[in-house]
């Protein structure tokens, strides 16, 4: 009685899910490749002209402002063509060009050409109103900016611009490229097609209840083929019992690699899920130190004021040192100022208290210490040590190496918290017993970032493309069998009419 009912729902369900299963699989194969496009910032600000060094004081920017306004945030970088520095503080944002300290203008449509431009020098073919989402804006957030203003340029890339009407925000940019590629993969791999993905919760609610009947179908399809196994094993260890050719593939691809097509399943659910609560690492309801966990503070000074005074190093004189600068902006570890540098294709960190030149602003141990002590449990204890090498918490991305060295603490509450701290590029990354579950149940089972697999790139990639093939003759074998069972019932349809 069990195995007929595993063995019909793995048929019922196979019949919907097997063509989904394919296109999962074999968008996954592009995948490690190509992503879905998107309005890349990096791209905009490669486009821009660098800073002049002839710019104004930091006094002379500060003096535009009311003085009860006091900035918690100081950009510069290029705005319609021209300098600008951007200061922003609670309730107030204000953009003044810095070649004449004159506020930046309005939106309007003459700066929407200048917008253009930043983004393709190339001339306009055509333009779009959009008053729909389509498929390269395909969410449902910008229903509310509607119209949308969709840009084709006469560039041998064919590169299209999407841009809101009210503020001329780009909210995308794409070429042909990105756009075929994204066809093969993220599209249908993420299912993102419109008609669906402007639906929020009802995409959401596809992929989860596909995705999780799909891994009980797979469950059921593994259960009858090692039980009809079992039932012929006389006939010997390898013996396939099925005589058809493609039942015959489809039982022996569902053994090797029926188990991958579960975890990768549910590993899906777990992109779009919370971790469940009954997963979740409960804490102790006695002895347990009590915990009061803070934000280490990174990057802008969180809110409050700038302290002016305590940028010593002139900003022009980073300019002028480090040569090709499109942004710089005013930030903060805790109280030590610093310059975050954005130049092409480089992001550079300055100490700017240190008036003896343009040096490189790093984490030092008394940093990390302080900052870690605000983010674990009040009085936990911690080690801390500078590591070279990666560890089971910290190791290399396939898309990204992990930066070394890194300052790591271990601490040693209840959660089994890992801090891990760049002196040079100022990251910061916390691992707990919660964390290290979704990422196992997500990155480890869906992407394989695991730390033996990441570590060896090319063994990385023979083990993803023998899974994601072997899933895809899986479906294929399933797509098959689905369009012959399809045509018998035709037949049987046919010869009834006929009686």
């Amino acid at each position: 009685m069990i195995q007929k009912f595993f063995r019909t729902f793995h048929k019922v369900f196979g019949l919907l899910l097997s063509l989904l299963f394919l296109m999962w699989f074999l968008s996954g194969i592009v995948m490690i490749w190509h992503s879905f496009p998107k309005a890349s910032q990096e791209y905009r600000m490669m486009r821009q002209d660098p800073l002049p060094e002839n710019l104004p004081s930091l006094e002379d920017i500060l003096s535009v402002l009311p003085d009860s306004i006091q900035p918690s945030s100081i950009t510069i970088q290029g705005k319609y063509g021209r300098p600008a520095a951007a200061l922003g503080a609670k309730g107030y944002n204000v953009e003044y060009y810095l070649d004449s300290l004159v506020q930046v203008e309005a939106f309007s449509e003459q700066t929407r050409g200048k917008i253009l431009a930043e983004w393709c020098s190339a001339p306009i073919a055509k333009i779009d109103t959009l008053w729909k989402v389509d498929q390269w804006i395909p969410f449902e957030r910008w229903k509310k900016e509607m119209p949308i203003y969709r840009y084709h340029f006469s560039d041998p890339e064919k590169h299209q611009l999407y841009m809101t009407s009210k503020d001329g925000r780009v909210i995308q940019f794409t070429d042909k490229q990105e756009r075929f590629w994204a066809w093969l993969g993220p599209i249908p791999h993420w299912v993102y097609f419109t008609l669906l993905r402007q639906h929020q919760t009802a995409w959401t609610k596809f992929v989860i209840w596909s995705a999780s009947i799909g891994c009980v179908m797979c469950i059921c399809g593994i259960f009858v083929a090692v039980s009809t196994w079992w039932k012929q094993r006389k006939n010997g260890i390898l013996h396939n019992p099925y005589k058809k050719r493609w039942y015959r593939w489809h039982f022996a691809s569902g053994l090797i690699f029926g188990l991958f097509a579960i975890t990768f399943a549910f590993s899906g659910v777990m992109s779009m899920t919370d971790l469940p609560q009954w997963l979740k690492k409960q804490k102790p309801k006695e002895g347990g130190r009590q915990e009061k966990m803070m934000p280490g503070r990174r990057g802008m000074a969180g809110g409050k004021a700038l302290s002016a005074g305590t940028y010593m190093l002139d900003y022009r004189k980073v300019i002028t040192g480090c040569g090709h600068v499109k942004a710089i902006s005013f930030e903060s570890w805790k109280s030590n100022p610093y310059y975050k540098v954005t130049c092409n294709g480089s992001v550079k960190y300055i100490d700017a208290s240190d008036t003896s030149g343009i040096r490189p602003f790093v984490l030092t141990q008394k940093m990390v210490e302080a900052d870690a002590a605000a983010r674990l449990p009040q009085n936990a204890r911690y080690s801390l040590e500078l590591i070279n090498e990666y560890d089971k918490d910290y190791f290399a991305r396939k898309k990204e190496r992990a930066p070394l060295p890194v300052y790591r603490v271990i601490a040693d509450d209840y959660m089994n918290t890992r801090l891990y701290y760049n002196p040079n590029t100022l990251q910061v990354k916390q691992v707990n017993d919660d964390t290290r579950t979704r990422s196992f149940l997500y990155g480890g089972l869906h992407r394989l970032d695991i730390k033996f697999l990441t570590d060896r790139p090319v063994l990385w990639h023979i083990v993803m493309l023998t899974l994601l093939a072997g899933g895809s003759f899986l479906s294929l074998t399933g797509v098959v069998l689905t369009i012959k069972w399809i045509k018998r019932q035709f037949k049987i349809t046919d010869k009834s009419d006929r009686r």
